[in-house]
């Protein structure tokens, strides 16, 4: 881990004027940050959770920093020793993030802006929270958030998801950065009404033909992603400046008890309300179309995942052996691929043996009707129409306990 994060500073450092600052929280904790000089007048403080080298992530700081911008990277999890999850991350309770705010303000008298992505927005609003109370000196601008994840922890497949409490205490300016491609862009409505009525200046900038993590490429990325990364320093500089034409808060908003909800991973869910499914009705890469209604008095289990989704990728096989068990008998697998063109899906079937058909859900509305929050999830669905059971994570398929939930189902009538 050492090494990796060793080449990603490297890589960061190779033009950029650096050095490291070592800031220590109220509770005692050092966290290190990565700064890098500039003579402009605004200070940007990335809030990162990732470690290894990522060309297009580095690639934007050095751009953003060679505009004159100084950039200060922070890696919490780092400096806390903490396991690199979605869910450590969504945990942390943003004591660090004030910590930094606080250092910043002392050190420079530079206007600062925050930037953040995925998950981490969380603490950093929270950070926020902790730091703003009776600061009427603060040069805090706002934020920016990239594709973030602003609710709570998982829900069980097919629930919608909650969003997390500190939206309801956030008044700080804020811009949300979101592909227009990415997971979350259909529940863009509730996190938006969320924190206008918190008292959020908040603003939506839609990045067209990306998905979420688009600045975190290596190899793979697309001539998309790194035009869209390659636009961002500007981008960063303008919205600043909108961002400071509005009033800064000079007191934080009371938080709610339960300002951290706790998190449950679902692996397979016996759903006794036995809803009846949404209909799917959607085409596969070759434009051949399915109903699911075409399926009635079978039992089907419906997959939603994504080539760019590791988990997803793993669950595959085993799906491929459910299949093959049952083979013959009235289980149909179906999945359903997010918002991914043919081609790309096409050129993934080349290299991956699906055994199953895979339809395309290029706007996301289906999963969506489906409440599908992560990747992936999964429905086991009852001759009857009903869901019986669920999925939120990668599991494997052709265990004993999914065959005998599938062996009960098929003994329906």
């Amino acid at each position: 881990m050492y090494i990796l994060l060793f080449i990603s500073l490297l890589l960061f450092n190779l033009t950029c004027s650096a050095l490291e600052l070592s800031i220590t929280d109220q509770n005692g904790n050092d966290i290190e940050v990565e700064v890098a000089e500039a003579d402009g007048d605004l200070l940007t403080l990335w809030l990162v959770d990732h470690d290894e080298p990522r060309h297009l992530f580095d690639t934007l700081l050095r751009q953003v920093n060679q505009a004159g911008i100084e950039v200060w990277r922070v890696d919490l999890l780092q400096s806390y020793f903490l396991p690199r999850s979605s869910e450590t991350v969504r945990t942390l309770d943003g004591v660090g993030v004030a910590a930094v705010l606080n250092a910043a303000h002392k050190r420079s008298n530079k206007r600062i802006l925050l930037v953040s992505y995925d998950r981490m927005p969380i603490p950093l609003l929270r950070g926020v929270n902790h730091w703003q109370a009776g600061r009427p000196d603060s040069r805090l601008l706002g934020a920016i958030l990239l594709y973030p994840n602003l609710f709570g922890p998982p829900p069980v497949a097919g629930d919608a998801p909650e969003l997390d409490p500190i939206l309801t205490a956030t008044n700080l300016p804020l811009v949300i950065y979101q592909p227009a491609m990415g997971s979350q862009r259909w529940r863009l409505n509730r996190v938006m009404s969320s924190l206008w009525q918190a008292g959020s200046p908040a603003y939506v900038y839609l990045v067209p033909d990306v998905r979420d993590w688009f600045i975190m490429g290596e190899d793979d990325y697309t001539e998309e992603d790194k035009q869209a990364v390659n636009r961002l320093p500007a981008q960063i500089s303008l919205l600043a400046k909108l961002l400071e034409h509005h009033p800064k808060p000079v007191s934080a908003m009371p938080l709610p008890k339960d300002s951290v909800p706790a998190g449950t991973i679902h692996t397979l869910v016996r759903d006794n309300e036995r809803k009846q499914a949404p209909e799917v009705d959607l085409t596969d890469s070759q434009g051949r179309r399915l109903n699911t209604r075409s399926l009635h008095g079978k039992v089907i289990l419906l997959n939603f995942w994504a080539s760019w989704c590791p988990p997803c990728v793993e669950e595959i096989p085993s799906l491929n052996r459910l299949k093959a068990h049952f083979k013959d008998r009235d289980l149909h697998i179906v999945s359903v691929d997010y918002r991914e063109t043919e081609q790309e899906v096409q050129t993934f079937l080349k290299d991956v043996p699906v055994d199953f058909p895979v339809l395309m859900d290029r706007d996301g509305l289906t999963s969506l009707a489906w409440q599908v929050f992560s990747f992936p999830s999964s429905f086991i669905i009852d001759r009857q129409g009903r869901i019986r059971y669920s999925a939120n994570r990668a599991i494997n398929w052709d265990n004993q306990e999914v065959v005998q939930v599938i062996d009960a189902l098929l003994a329906e009538q």
